[in-house]
């Protein structure tokens, strides 16, 4: 990959998605990237030039099968302005290939989860390259009271079910299809 502007917006609740971007950005460092990182969850919303960065990978956290406000924000402006391409990430339960949810649940809900509203208005803008959906990892205070007894009785466990031999795959993607 050329020495190119890219940033990797993200939105995170309890730092997951975050360290996600930070393996993101240092595997695009590696491939010769100039990367920003910026936190769409400051003070403020971002500024236009991150849209207008020559690559543009955007992420979040999903809460009741949404991304955050303030990456939902972000994705109406890139929707909306950017012309490139967009590489997509969210971070949720029940990841492409890992999961802190049972198995079975797993199963059941990977083939009929619906894309966020967020992604969905980046693709239908014609700019989306690629989304991907990664487990994160949760502690007990994560979820609400009744939200833990749906999680117990999902047969989720708390810990840290992030992939990162899959995030680290996909970022080798987003370079390759950048060169």
């Amino acid at each position: 990959m050329r020495a190119k502007r890219t940033v990797v917006a993200y939105a995170s609740a309890h730092g997951s998605t975050k360290e996600i971007a930070d393996r993101i950005a240092d595997g695009l460092r590696a491939a010769g990237a100039t990367v920003h990182l910026c936190d769409l969850t400051a003070a403020g919303p971002p500024d236009h030039t991150a849209i207008g960065a020559d690559h543009l990978v955007i992420g979040s956290a999903i809460h009741n099968g949404q991304w955050l406000p303030a990456a939902e924000r972000f994705a109406e402006m890139v929707s909306n302005e950017r012309d490139g391409p967009v590489w997509a990430f969210s971070v949720s339960s029940v990841g492409a290939t890992s999961t802190f949810l049972s198995p079975r649940v797993a199963r059941f809900l990977r083939p009929r989860t619906p894309l966020p509203r967020a992604v969905a208005a980046i693709e239908a803008s014609g700019t989306l390259r690629d989304h991907r959906v990664f487990a994160g990892a949760i502690a007990k205070g994560d979820w609400p009271g009744v939200g833990r007894i749906v999680f117990r009785l999902m047969g989720g466990h708390y810990g840290d079910a992030r992939d990162w031999g899959d995030i680290d795959h996909w970022c080798r993607r987003i370079v390759d299809d950048n060169r």
